[in-house]
């Protein structure tokens, strides 16, 4: 898919998102089933890269231009926990973490899969980020 039709999707997604809330009533963190796939738009036109090729891919859902995997996740929550699978974090190379916020999203987070597991607790088969830690994450990473 082109850049330029994910961007075009990026703007419809934020569009419906707007509707939803705006409109509808909803809370921004009860669209979560829009929040995901916006993210990946987000991700990808950031990136310069290419969704997955196949839907829900495990283990990572965008290739940047330099063909490194990403896992995206987006929450619009604005504290809690971000949750990635242990079984299958090892699989993406890198991890970006969006905001819903404002009516827009913002970059939190974005580096090495690797470089999150020690700001994580282990939850069953999960590894759960406290979104408090991704700024202080961010910040040490510069």
């Amino acid at each position: 898919m082109k850049i330029e039709n994910i961007k075009l999707l990026l703007d419809k997604y934020l569009q419906i998102i707007d509707i939803e809330i705006n409109q509808l009533g909803c809370k921004p963190t009860e669209v979560r089933h829009l929040l995901g796939r916006i993210g990946e738009f987000y991700c990808a036109a950031k990136t310069n890269g290419v969704l997955a090729t196949q839907v829900n891919q495990r283990g990572y859902d965008v290739v940047c231009s330099n063909n490194r995997k990403i896992s995206v996740k987006t929450t619009a929550q604005k504290s809690g926990f971000v949750t990635f699978n242990k079984r299958t974090l090892n699989l993406a190379d890198d991890v970006m973490i969006v905001q819903y916020s404002d009516e827009g999203l913002k970059e939190i987070y974005f580096g090495t899969s690797d470089s999150i597991i020690p700001y994580c607790r282990t939850w069953v088969n999960n590894y759960e980020l406290d979104i408090s830690k991704i700024k202080k994450l961010q910040l040490e990473k510069i």
